[in-house]
């Protein structure tokens, strides 16, 4: 059984920029306005992740600043061309959880490595609505 390290590396090769540009095109207002219109995209219904891709396309409020996640996608790159080591937004409160449902916003988003964000996937602790304080 192949590792989700390895799985990635396999769909998308070893680029960050290459993955970071297919996670980018998750947060546009036009793909957001396609799904709550019902016509969900050719290349997104045969997607193995399309759940969590409509969760996220969902999640990007219309009137956030998109340049702020931007920012941040960029500060991701940067750190990954400097360590050589994979670096990824995560939510800090999760897209898809039984208690709650983050949003895509710049104050929901930090920057981790990639091998953390697979092994913290979508757990939750109440005490960390502290760091929203």
């Amino acid at each position: 059984m192949r590792s989700s390290a390895n799985k990635s590396k396999a769909s998308y090769g070893s680029n960050p920029v290459l993955i970071e540009l297919t996670i980018a095109r998750y947060f546009t207002p036009a793909l957001r306005r396609r799904i709550l219109s019902g016509t969900v995209p050719g290349w997104l219904q045969i997607h193995p992740r399309k759940n969590y891709i409509m969760a996220a396309a969902l999640s990007c409020p219309e009137w956030v600043d998109r340049d702020e996640i931007r920012e941040l996608r960029n500060e991701a790159r940067r750190r990954s061309a400097e360590t050589g080591v994979l670096h990824v937004l995560d939510h800090i409160i999760p897209l898809n959880h039984p208690d709650v449902c983050g949003l895509t916003v710049p104050w929901n988003l930090r920057v981790i490595t990639w091998a953390q964000n697979a092994t913290k996937s979508n757990n939750w602790n109440p005490h960390q609505l502290e760091l929203f304080a």
